[in-house]
């Protein structure tokens, strides 16, 4: 690297890739370092159609108009939903004129870039080691299995595609133990003639250990007919880890932190993808006017409103949680956009969930209301 940049971006995910690619179009000298810069994402990222923000409509590789959430219920959301092809987005993000550096920083080498980078982006992820952290912190897991879509059609059960699907048929005769942690399928197709089948724990502290999952998802595919040699085999696994509230450490003094690097996630559901693309560019665009910012995603009064559905979600049993997301699938499309958005202000948020609440039946009030204001 020759002299001073004006912005140096560790991690090219999704996030930091956006900030990169975008500071580039606007004229910005970048660096970005990352330890396998030319690298395909593996994870599977899903978002929603209106969510897309600047990318083109053909970075999709599946697209599903009316995904379903199952609880006590069956709701159909009227939102399209999409999952991304990696290497299209990472295609509609190039990285021309961008000084590409292949390493592996800590926080240390971080803090070094400050010496040569006006402004330091550090984007390196929930995991900037590589490794799983050991903590109680609260975090979304899941373990899938990607199989052919003919193998999968039992396990949807007539749905185009289960963005949810709160039922119990993981536990042994159907019915949760006592003091169990509910856990879904999330069940989409890929487009390529596959599906990806995930059973997923929302929120646990700890979060739940991956082969509980492993052994929740078998079951459940084995009770609704799915192949047992198709689950033991399947073409790919796939396992997740999302801090819901990202590293859950102060940024690299001197940094920004983008992304689940820093609060990029939403506290309730864990999504993060579309927001940390969109915050990329408007940081950027940010940057170029001369105003950047204290922090990325500073907190905000909404906040506290999602602390507490955290708080809730962790502590509600499996009927508490059905009945939760019953009253998630009631709500109209407007207020259910509200709820699932990482940008919603305090009133939209407050109201969606008020209309949950007051949507449920008394049984379900009571069980939110002990999760959500008890010790």
């Amino acid at each position: 690297m020759r002299g001073r940049v004006d912005v140096a971006v560790v991690g090219l995910g999704p996030a930091g890739r956006t900030f990169a690619s975008r500071c580039a179009a606007l004229g910005l000298s970048v660096l970005a370092v990352d330890p396998r810069p030319d690298a395909v994402w593996i994870p599977t990222y899903g978002v929603w159609e209106d969510e897309l923000g600047g990318l083109r409509a053909d970075v999709a590789r599946a697209r599903w108009t009316a995904p379903e959430v199952r609880a006590g219920s069956d709701h159909r959301l009227e939102r399209t939903y999409v999952v991304l092809d990696n290497a299209r987005v990472q295609a509609a993000l190039p990285l021309t004129g961008v000084e590409v550096r292949r390493d592996r920083l800590d926080d240390a080498g971080v803090t070094a870039l400050r010496s040569s980078a006006r402004v330091v982006v550090d984007a390196r992820g929930a995991r900037p080691d590589g490794r799983v952290p050991d903590d109680p912190e609260p975090a979304q897991t899941a373990f899938g299995i990607v199989v052919p879509a003919a193998a999968a059609v039992p396990a949807l059960q007539g749905a185009e595609a289960l963005l949810m699907d709160w039922r119990t048929d993981w536990a042994p005769g159907g019915v949760a133990p006592p003091g169990a942690t509910p856990t879904f399928l999330y069940a989409i197709g890929l487009g390529d003639g596959t599906v990806l089948l995930e059973e997923t724990c929302l929120a646990a502290a700890p979060g739940m250990p991956i082969e509980e999952l492993r052994r929740r998802l078998r079951r459940r595919l084995r009770s609704r007919g799915v192949d047992a040699a198709v689950v033991e085999s399947p073409l790919h696994r796939e396992i997740v880890r999302i801090p819901m509230r990202g590293r859950g450490r102060p940024p690299v003094p001197g940094t920004l932190a983008l992304g689940v690097a820093g609060r990029g996630g939403h506290l309730v559901t864990g999504y993060s993808v579309a927001h940390a693309m969109r915050r990329g560019r408007s940081l950027a665009e940010e940057i170029v006017r001369g105003s950047v910012p204290e922090e990325v995603d500073p907190v905000r009064p909404v906040d506290a409103l999602r602390e507490a559905g955290l708080r809730a979600l962790l502590r509600l049993d499996v009927d508490g949680t059905l009945a939760l997301f019953d009253g998630f699938g009631r709500l109209p499309a407007h207020r259910q956009r509200a709820f699932m958005s990482r940008d919603a202000g305090s009133s939209a948020v407050a109201g969606a969930m008020w209309s949950m609440f007051s949507d449920m039946p008394w049984s379900g009030r009571r069980e939110l209301a002990r999760a959500t204001l008890g010790r």
